[in-house]
């Protein structure tokens, strides 16, 4: 028996050709050549590429063990226990709208952070704030009136604001009140949420409160701003009834570098599970079921059958 390894396959031009593309179906037929079965174990690689997809069309195909454990909990989070909380975070507010709306669909509670949370921050209370883009404003909009109606969203109370981007330089950070925000005002970065605010009435009954609780967050601009990420983590962990999905390299990064012992103990409890691709996450949880990513579909149409013809 032996094993090829291939160290990326992005490193071929036909594997993210355009679909049907001649070269794009050479590079699967090779292969496919290679082997006599096809095991996709590469949750986080949920794009339809050529490894992924067009691949199952010439070998009997089968989902891996990591593959099932993570539809399974996708499962999890797509039918909760209720009161399900979601922590959503990143750095641009743009890339996360599809997968937003229908977190906040599904969710009891939201908490967001990050680029996305200050962007939703200038479209409620009608403020400026360094690094946050008109446009990213303007769609926040439909949120905010979405929550005026439903009222999900459950607000950190405090952020911190820096003058530069540049690090933590003393005396050019500080704590911002959200009650504090009057329409026009314009701020810096707001680059971390101040642990207390984990504390404040309503945002710890909500996370204690909660059964579910499905984490996609980096809180702070790393390195630098790390101390509501921390709080966070601590926070859930203290929740010893919920269900907790962590999902995203980022946020499983800075849970490991932040508290490593909390990680390591997280590792071996029942209580949680850690994605291994957060964007594969956002994508089912999108598309509204973990079975509807390209390569699973593929998977499911192929059932170890072995093509016609092949």
């Amino acid at each position: 028996m032996g094993g090829i390894y291939l160290p990326s396959s992005r490193w071929f031009v036909g594997e993210e050709a355009p679909a049907n593309s001649e070269v794009r179906q050479r590079f699967a037929r090779q292969m496919a050549g290679l082997a006599d079965v096809f095991v996709n174990d590469a949750f986080g690689s949920w794009q339809a590429h050529a490894s992924t997809l067009d691949i199952t069309r010439h070998l009997p195909s089968y989902a891996g063990f990591l593959m099932q454990k993570e539809l399974a909990n996708l499962e999890r989070i797509m039918n909760p226990e209720r009161p399900f909380v979601a922590v959503v975070a990143g750095s641009k507010y743009d890339t996360k709208i599809g997968p937003l709306k229908e977190i906040y669909k599904r969710v009891d509670h939201l908490i967001l952070g990050g680029v996305i949370y200050n962007t939703f921050l200038c479209a409620k209370y009608g403020i400026h704030v360094a690094g946050v883009g008109e446009s990213d404003i303007e769609a926040a909009r439909d949120l905010v009136r979405q929550d005026e109606k439903d009222q999900k969203i459950v607000e950190l109370p405090l952020v911190v604001e820096s003058d530069t981007m540049e690090g933590r330089v003393p005396g050019r950070y500080r704590t911002r009140a959200v009650k504090d925000f009057r329409e026009g005002q314009e701020y810096g970065y707001f680059l971390d949420i101040p642990p207390e605010a984990f504390d404040a009435p309503g945002v710890q009954e909500t996370i204690q409160g909660a059964r579910t609780i499905f984490v996609n967050a980096v809180m702070g601009f790393t390195p630098h701003f790390v101390g509501g990420s921390a709080k966070l983590d601590q926070t859930i962990d203290r929740n010893s009834r919920a269900q907790k999905f962590y999902g995203g390299g980022d946020t499983l990064q800075e849970f490991k570098d932040l508290s490593p012992g909390l990680y390591l103990a997280a590792m071996d409890n029942a209580r949680y599970y850690f994605f291994t691709g957060g964007g594969a996450v956002l994508n089912a949880i999108e598309e509204g079921t973990p079975f509807g990513m390209e390569p699973v579909k593929a998977l499911l149409e192929n059932q170890g059958r072995i093509p016609a013809g092949e």
